[in-house]
């Protein structure tokens, strides 16, 4: 390996390390209730019928190298019955950071069983993996004539990657707690550290306003090992369970707005605009995230606990 490899690789890996100090490893979205599935695998089969999302978050719109995710899902309910039901589904999910990008897959399986006082608690598990890559291919670098070797690309392939969590949810309110990568595993020859567990727990609500309008809160409360734990939080008015808009706040340094359209039978799409309040702020540009959400539904299932909250 050159010398001058080993000064790319020590400057990347020092700066990744100085971000990572503040800020979690795994993609975050601004209208994390509608994403909360990315989250939690017990969300898994929650919805009446077979349902698939695919989404886009691309962070300083107009920044060179700024972060993009974009992911897709599709998940759905079997074995029914009065109380209980299972929940299956996957999603693949891409990050990309400047050079840096990684590729995940994760199958979850949850389990949804009726309680007491109208609550329905939710146990689940999603095992996958992940490849990690550095295109070194897309650094600008000043020197001419360099090894080839940092000209090329590295990946790394991680398996297997765990998420479990349980989410307790009722008509007007739920309750999640989760644990993503929790297996602590290295990235190799990309970083000589640990990938980190993230712990999540949400809180959303439901609060008639009249007979149309509806306030719907939410809180997000993220740790990820050694860095501090950052808090979201979202307030929402609802119409009609057709047009929801509100507002969204991101531990002192970033305001989210969203918009919720069920308009269009079995499509939802959700959309947030981010304008970054901190130090680190680039003029004119903000950060775009869109989902869209398809339902195959025929009949309304009669099993179906709705949580209007989060449904």
């Amino acid at each position: 390996m050159s010398i001058i490899r080993n000064i790319i690789l020590l400057t990347i890996l020092l700066a990744a390390t100085a971000v990572s100090a503040d800020a979690q490893q795994l993609p975050q979205f601004s209208n994390f209730t509608y994403n909360y599935i990315n989250y939690n695998p017990a969300v898994t089969g929650f919805t009446p019928c077979l349902e698939m999302r695919i989404g886009y978050r691309q962070q300083w719109l107009g920044f060179e190298g700024a972060p993009k995710t974009a992911y897709a899902l599709a998940h759905g309910k079997f074995g029914v019955k009065r109380k209980s039901f299972h929940g299956i589904g996957g999603y693949v999910e891409n990050d990309t950071a400047g050079p840096f990008s990684f590729t995940s897959l994760h199958l979850n399986y949850a389990f949804h069983m009726r309680i007491s006082k109208g609550y329905t608690l939710s146990s689940g598990i999603g095992v996958g993996f992940s490849q990690y890559r550095i295109d070194f291919g897309g650094m600008t670098l000043e020197q001419q004539n360099l090894d080839p070797i940092i000209t090329s690309s590295i990946s790394e392939f991680v398996f297997p990657q765990i998420n479990m969590g349980f989410w307790l949810y009722k008509s007007d309110r739920f309750f999640g707690l989760s644990m993503r990568q929790v297996r602590r595993s290295t990235v190799g020859e990309l970083a000589d550290k640990a990938l980190r567990t993230h712990l999540t727990f949400t809180y959303g609500g439901a609060m008639p306003m009249s007979d149309d309008l509806t306030f719907k809160p939410a809180v997000l409360l993220n740790y990820v090992g050694k860095s501090r734990a950052s808090l979201e939080g979202q307030a929402m008015i609802d119409y009609k369970k057709r047009v929801a808009l509100g507002l969204g706040v991101r531990g002192g340094n970033g305001l989210s707005a969203l918009l919720k359209l069920d308009m269009i039978k079995y499509l939802t799409i959700a959309y947030g605009y981010d304008l970054t309040l901190s130090k680190i702020r680039f003029s004119e540009s903000g950060t775009h995230e869109v989902t869209l959400g398809f339902r195959a539904c025929s009949d309304r299932d009669k099993t179906h606990v709705p949580c209007s909250a989060y449904d």
